[in-house]
Formats: C-alpha cells, structure tokens, sequence
C-alpha cells in the first residue's frame, strides 16, 4: 500500500495515459470489426409487374456470395442486388441465401402465391 501512496505524480499521469490509449485503440479496433461478429444483413423487397414477372431488389451487406433459389445472383461493392424472376401459378417460394468471406450465412425467405389473373399475393 505505502508503494502505491508514495508514486509521484508524473508516474500516475502516465499509468493512466497509457490504459486511456489501450482503451481508444480497443474501441476504434472493435468499431471497425464489427463486420465480423454482426455477420451477413439482408434486406430485400419484392416489386411487381402487370405479368407475371417480379423483380426482387434490396442490399446484402457483408456478403461476398449471394443466391436466389441455388442460383447465384451478383452484387455491387455497395452489396447492392436486383433480380427478376417469372412467377408460375399457385404457390411459390423464393430463397435469398448470403455468405460473407468468414463462413456466416443468413437467409430470407418470400412465399407468394400467383394466380392466372395476374394476382400477386405476398404470403410472408
């Protein structure tokens, strides 16, 4: 305890400098890898036409592979996508599925159901 006390105070000035610089450069390392632990986002939206085509657009952030129904679908550096698919009658479901370089994964799902009369109805 007298150890402690008996340090001046140029000592304590620079204790206490160098854990405030070990905690900015924590902070600005865990801010610029926060990437890694949030994983792959997916945000996409379904626009439809007067025929049976739909087209599905949104932003899959983080992801380096991206596929609608097993077939690969490209991006943009923004991560950006849009693609267009022909609906058959009846029920279908449509499978966004996104890979990021360090193995994550995330999927979205549209179940929408077409009728002859060019109805288009969004189940999700």
């Amino acid at each position: 305890m007298k150890e402690i006390k008996s340090k001046s105070l140029k000592c304590w000035i620079g204790i206490i400098s160098c854990v405030m610089l070990f905690v900015v450069i924590g902070t600005f390392a865990f801010m610029k890898m926060k990437f890694i632990f949030n994983g792959v986002q997916i945000e996409a939206t379904m626009n439809r036409s007067d025929s049976s085509l739909v087209q599905i657009k949104g932003n899959a952030k983080n992801a380096t592979y991206l596929s609608l129904n097993g077939r690969e679908i490209f991006i943009d550096k923004k991560g950006e996508f849009s693609e267009s698919v022909a609906l058959l009658p009846g029920f279908s479901v449509m499978t966004i599925d996104a890979k990021d370089k360090f193995g994550n994964s995330a999927e979205k799902k549209f179940e929408v159901v077409y009728k002859e009369n060019n109805q288009v109805a969004l189940v999700n």
